[in-house]
């Protein structure tokens, strides 16, 4: 039997909110850290669609969070 070897991503974001942005995966199965300055997320899989499904997941959630974000900011100005 041929064992399928796994794939990976690792997503890396630069922000001035990073704890915010990494809170908004929280509730993903992918594991996010914050370092040096960026947000950083590892997808992996076995099937390259389910590293895009994941991919889109996860960028979704990103830029949600950075359009609340922006918004909070602008109305703090």
């Amino acid at each position: 039997m041929t064992k399928k070897s796994e794939r990976q991503l690792t997503i890396k974001v630069a922000s001035t909110d990073l704890d915010a942005l990494c809170s908004s995966l929280s509730t993903e199965p992918f594991p996010c850290t914050v370092d040096g300055g960026r947000v950083s997320v590892k997808i992996e899989s076995i099937s390259t669609v389910d590293i895009r499904a994941r991919w889109n997941t996860v960028m979704r959630a990103l830029i949600g969070a950075d359009e609340a974000l922006q918004t909070i900011h602008s109305i703090e100005l």
